[in-house]
């Protein structure tokens, strides 16, 4: 249940916050808990961004290496710090410093966004709904209550000379055009850079 969780050993202030939020909107169970898109629905309403990513490898390697980071690693860097992750299935509970055995549909992810050198932290929640092995594509959400509704696909395709091309694409909307048109689009694009230009050193490393 949401009220196992160890508010204490989240050290993200707006994570605790907006965990809170969630049990005081009668949200306990982890089932409760929904992605703000699910697969099928119409995207025609959403703004795109497309991001194209390089690296140098087979894509069988760099496919492995991306779904069997752990978490804790791949998504604590110098603008994104994971504060919490749950597993739906079976529940689990996983803090920041936790070992946890790479990625799968159904886990919930809460980060922490670094923004303007820290003077701003925003928290950010979604769920992955997608690990798809032979089309290599993974798909996550954003939950529901999150400021920011879509879903983000990234997909690995091998483009030869032993070099893997990673397509990261983003569909979101929110209340706000302002935010959607000016924003959002600027803190994305520097979020998305620092993710990937992460995990290629924790590849490089392995």
């Amino acid at each position: 249940m949401l009220d196992d969780i160890k508010l204490e050993q989240i050290h993200q202030r707006k994570i605790r916050k907006y965990i809170e939020c969630q049990t005081d909107k009668g949200k306990h169970q982890f089932d409760e808990i929904h992605p703000s898109w699910n697969s099928g629905e119409d995207l025609s309403m959403y703004r795109r961004k497309e991001m194209t990513f390089y690296l140098k490898g087979n894509l069988k390697d760099i496919w492995h290496g991306y779904v069997s980071a752990d978490p804790s690693k791949s998504w604590n860097c110098k603008r994104i710090s994971l504060g919490l992750l749950l597993q739906k299935a079976p529940e689990n509970i996983f803090y920041d410093k936790d070992s946890i055995n790479g990625i799968n549909t159904g886990q919930v992810y809460f980060l922490n966004l670094h923004l303007m050198l820290g003077l701003f932290n925003v928290p950010v929640a979604f769920e992955i709904i997608m690990v798809n092995t032979e089309k290599k594509i993974i798909a996550f959400s954003y939950l529901e209550g999150n400021k920011s509704k879509g879903v983000q696909q990234i997909k690995f395709t091998d483009v030869g000379d032993k070099r893997v091309k990673i397509t990261h694409i983003s569909y979101y909307k929110s209340d706000s055009q302002f935010r959607d048109k000016w924003i959002y689009p600027y803190f994305h694009k520097r979020i998305i850079k620092n993710f990937h230009r992460n995990m290629k050193k924790l590849l490089i490393s392995e």
